[in-house]
């Protein structure tokens, strides 16, 4: 019974085959496509565009501190902290709190998008990233990176960027991702920090992240 279906759909392809061979043969062939489809860039953004300056900045936030990773639940996050920021009226205050574990955020596009959906900027023509970090009492140790979008996925990040993890100061200090010769058409995720965790809580500062 196997090998007469078996047959069945074999006669049933090979028909399809000789019907399709029949049309082709009626139209003018297509031109072949050659390499893979181009790449469908993001939203088109000036130069020098600002991923974070005040919690109350006016206009449309193109990356949005979304994707909570790791142990999320240990992660505490203020984007409106007044005391002490780098420049303006507020900073970025992250406290990770799990001694075992790590965590992260990525800042998206759109928000809560691992590449499976359409979105990115286009941040063609950067030529770095720099932002501005300081630990709470000096010491703290954190990653920093943008583009961690894999190319597997269906909507990925065209470059990638990193500063690897970094051992911050209890004052202010600027930071620089450097991006020539990087592909920025399609950047779903702008800024991303990772962080280990330790005896006692990491506090870290962030504030004024920009792409120049």
């Amino acid at each position: 019974m196997k090998k007469l279906a078996l047959m069945v759909v074999g006669v049933m392809f090979v028909g399809s085959i000789v019907a399709m061979a029949q049309e082709e043969a009626a139209v003018p062939a297509a031109p072949a496509v050659v390499g893979a489809a181009p790449i469908q860039p993001g939203v088109k953004v000036k130069i020098p565009h600002v991923v974070y300056g005040n919690c109350e900045d006016e206009g449309e936030q193109m990356f949005i501190p979304s994707g909570w990773m790791g142990s999320y639940d240990a992660i505490e996050f203020d984007d409106c902290w007044k005391e002490n920021p780098r420049s303006g009226e507020s900073c970025i205050k992250v406290v990770f709190s799990d001694p075992r574990g790590w965590g992260g955020i990525a800042w998206q596009n759109p928000a809560n998008n691992w590449g499976d959906e359409e979105g990115g900027v286009d941040l063609t023509g950067a030529k770095k990233l720099t932002f501005w970090a300081r630990g709470d009492k000096g010491g703290e140790m954190v990653e920093f990176k943008m583009g961690i979008i894999p190319r597997n996925k269906p909507y990925f990040d065209t470059g990638k960027g990193s500063v690897g993890r970094v051992k911050l100061e209890k004052e202010w200090k600027k930071f620089e991702i450097p991006l020539e010769g990087k592909d920025l058409s399609r950047i779903m995720t702008g800024f991303v920090f990772s962080v280990k965790g330790r005896s006692e809580p990491v506090v870290f500062y962030l504030d004024d992240i920009i792409y120049e």
